[in-house]
């Protein structure tokens, strides 16, 4: 039995606004870049409110599986759960910011602290254009070395700009990737044991996830 009092609990997940379709005909526009619409309606059988969702799967914090990159890949829901659940390291890289324009690479010897089977969370303060990178020697030495369950981002490229090394190389190993964490700013420890379970719908080529962080107190 986990006592969750002596844990903080961190939500990592942004908050989505849609746009709302209600049964009297008024709208409300949404907040959002990528299409994300409810329809609301009545269900007759006993007369509750009920919504139609019309979305698409990579928006807000979503997990994606090998089946984004890979055609006939796993969905993720059919990665193993405890992919998605276990012990985390977070690492912040505020101190790579862009050099004379360009933007740092992380590189393993920045890794030292990863241990193997970890989910691995990566964040920076800096903004689009400026966030450092994981190298694909990285990306390899966390794959074939430390063996990770998952990798997660906040501020931080995937890969070298313009290219695909890092998504190709944890999707083929089926290591999921999480896009659009938030809060990982809030974590005070390195390590907390992280939580982000994607819907049990197959196909999909990645899952909306509420993710959080517990971290002893």
């Amino acid at each position: 039995m986990i006592d969750l009092t002596k844990y903080r609990i961190i939500d990592l997940s942004v908050r989505l606004t849609p746009g709302v379709h209600s049964v009297n005909q008024e709208y409300v526009h949404g907040r959002e870049l990528r299409k994300l619409e409810i329809r609301q309606f009545i269900y007759k059988p006993d007369n509750t409110f009920m919504y139609w969702v019309d979305t698409e799967t990579h928006i807000g914090t979503h997990v994606e599986a090998p089946a984004h990159y890979i055609e006939g890949g796993k969905a993720a829901c059919d990665i193993p759960i405890d992919s998605y659940i276990g012990p985390c390291i977070v690492l912040k890289f505020d101190d790579k910011g862009p050099v004379n324009g360009k933007r740092q690479a992380i590189t393993p010897d920045d890794l030292k602290n990863v241990q193997e089977r970890d989910i691995v969370l990566f964040y920076s303060k800096f903004g689009r254009g400026e966030t450092p990178y994981i190298s694909a020697d990285s990306a390899r030495f966390l794959t074939y070395d430390k063996k990770i369950k998952m990798v997660g981002i906040q501020g931080i490229g995937l890969e070298e700009p313009g290219k695909m090394e890092s998504h190709e190389n944890f999707l083929k190993n089926d290591i999921p990737i999480i896009e659009v964490l938030t809060n990982l700013d809030k974590v005070q420890r390195e390590r907390v044991f992280f939580i982000g379970l994607p819907l049990n719908i197959s196909y999909i080529d990645s899952s909306w996830i509420r993710a959080i962080a517990l971290e002893l107190i």
